[in-house]
């Protein structure tokens, strides 16, 4: 039997608030880690992560993807 497509996968494009937090929560978390240095270069870091988040043709469901993969990195030791 043939795959059943589903369009969107029953969900909706994301909204730029919510692509703008998911931004927000992975910039915050890059920080803390220690991604971006040097401090010299840390703006334009940020500001290709953010390009990149902006590119991306996102739904609803994988900002909630992504925003768990996160969580989950965070949650081992």
């Amino acid at each position: 039997q043939p795959a059943e497509a589903m369009p969107m996968a029953k969900t909706d494009w994301a909204t730029r608030i919510e692509v703008d937090r998911l931004g927000d929560h992975w910039e915050e978390r890059l920080d803390e880690a220690g991604f971006f240095f040097p401090d010299t270069k840390a703006e334009g870091m940020k500001m290709n992560l953010r390009n990149l988040w902006s590119r991306m043709p996102l739904t609803r469901a994988d900002v909630q993807t992504f925003h768990g993969m996160l969580r989950q990195l965070l949650r081992r030791p």
